[in-house]
């Protein structure tokens, strides 16, 4: 066999613990400390798999020895019945992992150095029954183990799987979409590229840099499809979500500025109009500036004819729009690299829904 990290839970089944074996099944070293999540036992696992093999080795039984030599290191002591044993050690002084104590110190070094050259190469897997989340795994730029059961995000929701593969059907089916023909299905990687995936083929949930699924309806105006302008290039994760939709959207300049026009976007009850085409400003230097209010074509009007606050108008394109004047505030502000079209239109989505928590509706 080849060198393995083992991912378990406690006899007790309360807390996780990693263990590195060598090619032989043997133990060369496990975590410092059984951890209480789950996500956490992972993390300290792949420091140790990335710094194992960089990390010097600091021999705390020579007098002298220096206090610290690194930011992570082996530290080599004599135990308290005369033997030796080594942990590997972070700057915050918990140790990631230890090695087996030994009355040899040859042997206990002789280990030590198996386990630094190893680490980096040995497969991670998971035996316990908790589900590894891809996309986590993809964020940190960690490989994805080998595991009992998956968390995958199709969309905006999340699956457990207990298979290591899938096919795009699968995984439509999966997300509710049926029949599958009728959606298209991408890969979400890591770095924001997307890759189609087809019905037949099978995705790897071990392949590295996945990260989630988003799924794309395929008979959504077409004829309108082609006249659609795109005027303005959005980052890649904007025009997926948008895509996931299912909604005719444009992008355009007016006079030096970009907009956004998403067509036959859904009102809440209460309004006069089921749809409108809803507008946003994409600001010079977003997605790190905000993008603030949104505007609506035709005019938003309550059915119980109340007054809906803090309105103007704007014209974009040629075409009349009605702009609500709402804003993020002090305590809640535009946050760049979790902010994007996805979260400004949610927050959209509830400023419709607050309008009748201020003015209840009448009769």
């Amino acid at each position: 066999m080849n060198p393995t990290f083992r991912v378990l839970r406690t006899s007790d089944h309360a807390q996780f613990y990693w263990e590195l074996l060598n090619a032989d099944g043997d133990t060369l070293c496990t975590s410092g400390e059984p951890y209480d999540d789950f996500g956490d036992c992972l993390a300290g696992l792949y420091v140790f798999r990335g710094r194992a093999d960089e990390s010097p080795l600091n021999d705390r039984t020579v007098d002298g020895a220096p206090s610290r030599i690194a930011d992570t290191e082996f530290e080599l002591v004599a135990d308290e019945d005369g033997g030796f044993d080594w942990t590997f050690q972070q700057t915050t002084g918990e140790p990631l992992a230890a090695g087996r104590a030994h009355p040899d110190k040859a042997r206990v070094l002789a280990d030590l150095q198996a386990a630094k050259a190893v680490a980096p190469t040995a497969e991670v897997v998971v035996e316990a029954d908790e589900p590894v989340d891809i996309e986590a795994c993809a964020e940190h730029g960690h490989e994805t183990p080998r595991a009992k059961r998956y968390a995958i995000r199709v969309d905006r929701k999340r699956h457990v799987v207990d298979r290591p593969a899938m096919t795009g059907r699968e995984i439509l089916t999966l997300a509710g979409k049926n029949p599958a023909t009728r959606f298209r299905l991408d890969q979400k990687l890591r770095g924001g590229q997307a890759k189609k995936v087809g019905y037949d083929e099978s995705v790897s949930f071990c392949a590295p840099g996945v990260e989630r699924f988003m799924t794309v309806p395929l008979d959504q105006h077409e004829g309108a499809v082609a006249t659609l302008r795109r005027e303005v290039v959005l980052p890649e994760d904007d025009a997926l979500h948008l895509d996931a939709r299912g909604l005719p959207w444009e992008t355009v300049v007016d006079g030096g500025r970009q907009f956004l026009l998403v067509h036959d976007f859904p009102l809440p009850d209460g309004y006069d109009a089921r749809t409108v085409t809803l507008a946003l400003m994409i600001p010079p230097g977003y997605p790190t500036v905000q993008i603030d209010m949104v505007y609506f074509s035709p005019a938003v009007v309550r059915t119980d004819r109340q007054p809906i606050g803090a309105l103007a108008t704007l014209v974009v394109a040629g075409t009349p729009f009605q702009r609500w004047s709402r804003h993020r505030t002090g305590q809640n502000p535009w946050r760049p690299g979790l902010d994007d079209v996805s979260t400004h239109l949610a927050l959209v989505e509830e400023w419709l829904e607050q309008e009748f928590v201020k003015r209840p509706r009448r009769g």
